[in-house]
């Protein structure tokens, strides 16, 4: 059944790349005497064909590759490629997805990139709602090859497979024994790495087994240790006040400020003292409306960048029962450790009486908000445990068929444990004692000790998913048999978010969160066929249906061309209409509080401020999910061609175009600040009942700020993938070159939530294109591979201009082209292994900091904040 001269050239084809995988066809059909070729099934498509190039665009990535650019984790390698334009997460220090690292193709959102282990769907993190996959649950040593579609494959895959899908391809079939080490060490502080890993594997005529350990860790990075978000206070115009948030970084000012019910700020008198006597406070600072606040350093004490220890194991068996029937199972096991620390929790104490212990303004109704650094700074761990197995049944029967049953269940328990919070019982319990005989004495250990409290979390996500299909050969055209795939699978899901009591209650300050539960069903069938029309014409159509237990059924299309009028040339067309659910948390989150960091440009032009000199403010938001949420729904178009007629060179270039109707997103406090600036705050909140903004008399934000999740909004992303590859052989040795490129034509989305929709690329953290160059050199027994990551010059200013009824921002100040280069040596010895030295970051790319020398914390210039680094490894195989 299989054919092992086109095996080793698959085979070969993926660890050279490109350049070679569209030359695999003809390698297969050329081998003399090769009676039946073998067919492989690529991502995009469940009929296996004998050409790894299709009608949609694939690019294949090998374990190698990935270890020649230095990366170091599944989440590295693929935030590094250039579809994941902007908008991927990696572990930040003290929020609630400290150890979560995600991917978001063409920039459209981590919850519409599907992804795939061995092409089943991969469990989603429970602390991200169940709606992403977090890539650091994947061991590196575990991976074959990762496979990115760069399509849209509802018709195959279901929900969330929007902006494109990433299958990671385990090792199956390994042999023999290996052991790799590696160490690195930023010149920077913080941010050290080691791994190490071993694969075991054992073959004979009736299957294999194989076995992976994979173990990792990097220290965080704390705020002190870089000049750029260590503690800054700087009188910029020169008035003799520092203004909270125009001339300050990593300082807060909720430490010993008060709010009057007009709205109006005014610091504690014992501010000036508490600098001299506690550590963090810096004294009395300004307003932008011309009050006072006490400020706090933060940043003396925080982590940004949270600390990971991974350990990961993955085992696979296949067993060939019988000639015709193949026995296979996985497991997949993975804990993750992560570290974060906040600076001492900050809560406020709203509507105080006039004789409130803490009112010292003894006016009634004061907003008071205060730094309990009694209880020392909050310290959170967390810990996620994955379990992940499956077993099925490959089998043949008749002259064409193959069918496939599996079961596949994970099991995600993630824990968070934060300590020295702020307990609002024990609060009132000392303000209770101050009356007593025996008062509690304000500073003492006993009223320290009644204030601090620890939170805990438990967030899981349960998957059952069962799966079958069958693929077979009924009819024929000029060119061949017409394939065709039937199939069905049954998900069953189970997300739980379990927040103590304490927290639930809203008796914990500095934290923010409520425990909430779902459960959903889903049942699916499908179709797909590949109709040879001529030998060079193949045209394809696919159809899925899935029905939801909790909101109903959704049916995606698919129509995808190839057509090769010259054997070295592919042109190709495809034509998709996809979906993406709701998910449990946006249908079912319970109300949770944040501060996010916006524009408020209503209160800017009270105060008599440009927009373009409005800075950042941070109120207080309660966020809502909406158990009646529809799906999304989406059109992907793709055009491209590929040609491999110059000897050793391959080109790929393909167009995209996709749009998203009735996007589910978060209406955002900037949303609403946005639609009031532009004078259409009501029609929002008429439009969507307890969404809410209000404000004092002097323009400063009243309260909370209540939103919620809603379907409405609008996203579009249109652009080019360019895939260059070449190949040369010298008397001096062998050199490799490849670049791809990813061009963002258009990255259309909402001014505000329902408003009009704008271009944003080129704006801030969205780049028009991101490119990678990779050339590797080898001789004898040394390789130098030598990797250049660019993302485009993006804005640095955005501003809300409204004029004529006309809503849009204005980007100006471009940063300059971010380039990070990447080089490494290999030195293979004979029969005493691979030693490599590296340095990633070689050149010491900084980050990008703003005009008045911010730190611009985007994910996309992520290699500048932890620098050079230079890395060494060793590797030996048996």
């Amino acid at each position: 059944m299989l054919n092992t001269k086109v095996t080793k050239a698959v085979r070969i084809a993926l660890a050279f790349g490109a350049a070679s995988s569209a030359a695999v066809a003809n390698v297969a059909m050329a081998e003399e005497g090769a009676e039946k070729v073998e067919r492989i099934e690529i991502t995009g498509s469940r009929i296996k064909r004998v050409d790894m190039e299709g009608a949609s665009p694939v690019e294949v990535i090998t374990s190698a590759e990935f270890e020649s650019q230095g990366r170091v984790s599944v989440a590295d390698a693929l935030q590094s490629v250039t579809s994941n334009s902007f908008g991927s997460f990696s572990p930040s220090s003290g929020s609630g997805w400290q150890s979560q690292s995600t991917v978001s193709l063409l920039g459209a959102g981590q919850d519409r990139t599907l992804v795939l282990v061995d092409g089943k769907r991969m469990a989603g993190s429970p602390s991200l709602g169940g709606s992403a996959a977090n890539l650091s649950a994947i061991p590196m040593a575990a991976v074959e090859r990762i496979e990115i579609l760069k399509d849209g494959a509802s018709a195959i895959y279901g929900s969330d497979a929007i902006a494109g899908v990433i299958n990671v391809i385990l090792k199956k079939d390994y042999e023999g024994a290996s052991f790799d080490i590696q160490i690195g060490r930023p010149e920077a502080e913080g941010a050290d790495s080691k791994q190490m890993s071993m694969a075991f594997g054992i073959s004979s005529d009736k299957g294999n087994i194989t076995f992976v350990y994979d173990h990792q860790t990097r220290t965080p990075i704390f705020e002190r240790d870089r000049d750029y978000t260590k503690k800054q206070l700087n009188d910029d115009n020169g008035d003799g006040i520092v203004t909270i948030y125009d001339e300050t970084v990593g300082v807060s000012y909720s430490s010993a400020t008060f709010q009057k019910p007009d709205g109006s700020w005014v610091a504690s008198e014992n501010c000036n003292e508490l600098s001299k006597t506690v550590p963090g406070f810096v004294g009395e600072l300004g307003t932008s409306n011309g009050g006072t606040v006490c400020g706090y350093s933060f940043a003396d004490v925080a982590a940004n960048s949270a600390s990971t220890k991974r350990d990961s194991v993955m085992t696979s068996l296949t067993y060939s029962l019988t000639d015709d029937l193949e026995l296979y199972a996985r497991a997949m096991l993975s804990r993750n450790d992560s570290f974060g620390r906040y600076a001492p929790p900050a809560s406020s104490i709203r509507g105080m009486a006039a004789d409130h212990p803490l009112n010292e303004t003894g006016i009634e109704g004061t907003n008071g908000f205060f730094r309990w650094y009694q209880v020392g700074n909050r310290d959170t761990n967390v810990t996620d445990y994955q379990q992940d197995y499956m077993i099925g049944l490959k089998g043949f029967f008749g002259e064409t068929a193959e069918y496939e049953i599996a079961y596949h269940k994970a099991k995600l328990d993630y824990r968070r444990a934060g300590r020295n919070y702020l307990s609002l019982g024990g609060l009132a319990y000392n303000f209770d004692r101050l009356n007593d005989k025996n008062p509690i004495v304000q500073g003492s250990e006993e009223w320290n000790n009644n204030l601090a409290t620890t939170v805990y979390v438990e967030d899981q996500n349960e998957l059952n998913h069962i799966f079958g299909g069958v693929s077979f050969a009924a009819g024929e055209l000029t060119g061949g048999e017409i394939q065709h795939y039937i199939g069905a699978e049954y998900f069953d899901q189970e997300l739980r978010s379990q927040y103590d009591a304490q927290s639930e209650a809203g008796l914990v300050g500095g934290s923010a969160g409520n425990s909430a539960a779902g459960e959903r069903d889903t049942k699916a069938v499908f179709y797909e066929v590949a109709m040879p029309v001529l030998d060079n014409l193949i045209v394809s159509a696919a159809y899925r249906y899935d029905r939801y237990s909790d909101f109903g059924s959704k049916g995606t299309p698919s129509f995808k061309v190839e057509y090769r009028p010259v054997d070295d040339l592919l042109v190709r067309a495809s034509y998709s209409k996809g979906f993406r659910a709701p998910s449990l948390n946006e249908l079912l989150a319970a109300p949770s509080e944040s501060y996010p960091q916006v524009f408020d440009y209503v209160q800017c032009e009270r105060n008599g401020t440009a927009p373009e000199d409005c800075k950042k403010t941070a109120p207080q938001n309660l966020r809502n999910g909406n158990s009646n949420l529809g799906p999304e729904e989406s059109t992907y178009i793709n055009a491209g061609i590929v040609y491999s007629g110059f000897e050793d060179v391959g080109i790929k270039l393909d167009f995209f175009s996709l749009e998203i109707d009735n996007v589910i997103s978060l209406i955002t406090v900037q949303d609403l600040m946005n639609a009031e600036y532009a004078g259409v705050l009501s029609n929002i909140e008429q439009s969507y009942p307890g969404v809410n903004l209000d404000r004092f008399d002097n323009g400063s934000v009243k309260g909370v700020v209540t939103t919620r999740y809603e379907n409405g909004s609008f996203m579009s992303r249109k652009g080019l993938d360019l895939d260059l590859s070449y190949r040369l052989d010298t008397r001096f040795g062998e050199f490799k070159f490849k670049k791809v490129t990813t061009y963002i034509l258009e990255a259309e989305e909402d001014v505000f939530f329902g408003g009009p929709a704008q271009d944003f690329a080129g704006a801030p953290e969205t780049p028009e294109w991101r490119s990678q160059l990779s050339v590797n050199y080898s001789i004898d027994n040394v390789a130098i591979n030598w990797t250049t990551d660019i993302v485009a010059s993006t804005a640095e200013d955005e501003v809300l201009r409204v004029a004529n009824n006309q809503f849009s921002y204005e980007f100006s100040n471009h940063n300059p082209t971010y380039i990070v280069h990447n080089l490494n040596a290999k030195y293979f010895t004979e029969g005493y292994g691979t030693l490599t030295l590296g340095v990633r970051n070689l050149f010491d790319k900084g980050v990008v900091l703003d005009d008045a020398g911010r730190w611009v914390d985007y994910s996309i210039y992520g290699a500048g904040h932890i620098g050079r680094e230079m890395f060494a490894g060793y590797n030996i195989s048996f």
